[in-house]
């Protein structure tokens, strides 16, 4: 008995060798398949992002990317995008920015009228602007005060612009554009990596994006007091959200998202995959409680703002009934007097005021004891007028 425990404990010794060896080794294998995987990964990732897209060769650890065109090797930047840190200057400008377009438009962007069409122009220009800025910036690019500085006198440019009366039917249409857009957005932020992170799938982002963008549009044109209302219900939700993430998470919450959505510069590669669109939960809870706010105060300032947007011109989005009913309610309604001018300059008074009886009995009906007492007045007059010859 004691025999056979030896010889077990010597097989298992002799067992135990081995095993621990392929432990290791599976080990080994499975850390460096997960580590190809994962860079596999990054490298689709860091190519979907590009137009050609590039090449990413990885040295001692350091991700180098060269362009398939020349051959030459793209250096990288720092995707901050005028976005600041922290609380730093352009941080702040870019939370009183927000609040400062936001508030206005989700309180009372219907009654807001040329502001708003202002604040719609502007709004275009500077997103537009802002996406050319960091999209053709090389690694070195400019500074973060430079580019919010640059965006923002834009902003107020097209501000200027709207406030025209050349810009009013623009305004109107981009703020129902750009409400569809917001909506857009938002529900692609709600998810880390975006709503469909897919590097192959990336575009379909963007398709949910403009199809938000194109039936606001279509609204704005149908039914011109529901767009307007809904576009600045929106845009200032969405602003407002804006301000409140980035005083609360800064860079890392909507603002990371935004640039992660919009940012495919070639310089800007490397920073943009390896910290990628992980929002923090109260980011998601702003975007998701905004989405949910923008129908209520657009249902508010329908209530509150009886009027139109603005005063009705001939060449509004909406259909011209309106204004056709008001030149017909303006068309002069013929008068006694009137009757009495265009009447030939020769005619007698008498013939005249003869010619108006018909008129004043189909306006205005006489009661008989009325004409009682016409009829007396005329018998006296006429007796009068014998008893004199």
């Amino acid at each position: 008995m004691v025999v056979s425990m030896r010889c077990k404990c010597r097989h298992s010794k002799r067992l135990l060798v081995p095993c621990l060896t392929f432990a290791a080794l599976a080990s080994s294998l499975l850390q460096g398949a997960m580590a190809q995987s994962t860079y596999s990964t990054a490298t689709h990732q860091l190519q979907r992002l590009q137009d050609p897209d590039v090449i990413i060769t990885n040295t001692n650890g350091t991700v180098v990317v060269y362009s398939p065109l020349t051959g030459n090797e793209i250096p990288q930047g720092l995707a901050t995008d005028g976005s600041g840190s922290g609380f730093s200057l352009p941080a702040i400008l870019w939370i009183a920015f927000s609040f400062t377009v936001g508030v206005p438009l989700m309180l009372a962007g219907f009654r807001g009228r040329r502001l708003t069409t202002g604040a719609a122009i502007g709004i275009s220009v500077a997103v537009a602007s802002w996406s050319v800025f960091v999209n053709t910036l090389d690694n070195v690019g400019i500074s973060d005060i430079t580019l919010t500085a640059l965006v923002l006198v834009l902003f107020c440019l097209g501000f200027l612009f709207g406030l025209l009366e050349v810009g009013r039917m623009a305004g109107l249409l981009q703020l129902g554009i750009q409400g569809g857009l917001a909506i857009g957005i938002r529900i692609v932020l709600l998810r880390s990596l975006l709503l469909v992170p897919e590097p192959s799938a990336f575009f379909v982002n963007w398709l949910l994006i403009a199809f938000c963008g194109l039936g606001s549009a279509v609204l704005v044109i149908w039914k011109q007091r529901a767009g307007l209302l809904l576009g600045s219900a929106s845009v200032g939700t969405f602003f407002c959200a804006l301000g409140t993430d980035l005083a609360v998470n800064q860079q890392s919450g909507m603002s990371r998202g935004l640039r992660y959505l919009i940012d495919r510069n070639s310089y800007h590669v490397v920073d943009t995959t390896s910290n990628g669109y992980f929002p923090p939960t109260s980011t998601l809870i702003m975007i998701a409680l905004s989405l949910a706010l923008t129908p209520a105060f657009a249902y508010a300032q329908h209530k509150l703002f009886k009027g139109p947007f603005c005063p009705v011109h001939d060449d509004d989005i909406e259909s011209l009934d309106a204004s056709n009913e008001f030149q017909a309610d303006e068309e002069p309604k013929l008068s006694g007097e009137e009757t009495l001018q265009s009447s030939p300059p020769n005619t007698p008074p008498v013939s005249a005021l003869s010619h108006l009886v018909p008129l004043l009995k189909d306006s205005h009906p006489t009661p008989a004891a009325t004409e009682k007492v016409r009829a007396t007045e005329g018998d006296a007059f006429a007796n009068g007028s014998e008893q004199s010859s």
